[in-house]
């Protein structure tokens, strides 16, 4: 199986994405603690919510290498 290559649109890396949650564990934990249905509702939405991220400089500006921003990048890059 092929994966597919981005670049990052903010620091011009070469990479496979990483997968990042939304929102904020410290949040996550005082829903549970305090307000359980909330908490649930929250924690569903920070599981199924994953943003794409560039492991070298953390922003979710990845694009397709193929796409033709992506190629157009490439060649700026080299």
């Amino acid at each position: 199986m092929k994966t597919q290559k981005f670049i990052c649109k903010n620091c011009g890396y070469t990479c496979n994405p990483i997968k990042k949650k939304k929102g904020s564990l410290l949040i996550e934990i005082i829903l549970w603690l305090f307000f359980i249905v909330p908490g649930i509702f929250y924690s569903i939405w920070r599981r199924t919510n994953r943003d794409s991220i560039c492991p070298k400089c953390k922003q979710p500006t990845l694009i397709p290498i193929d796409s033709p921003n992506g190629k157009a990048l490439m060649e700026l890059k080299k």
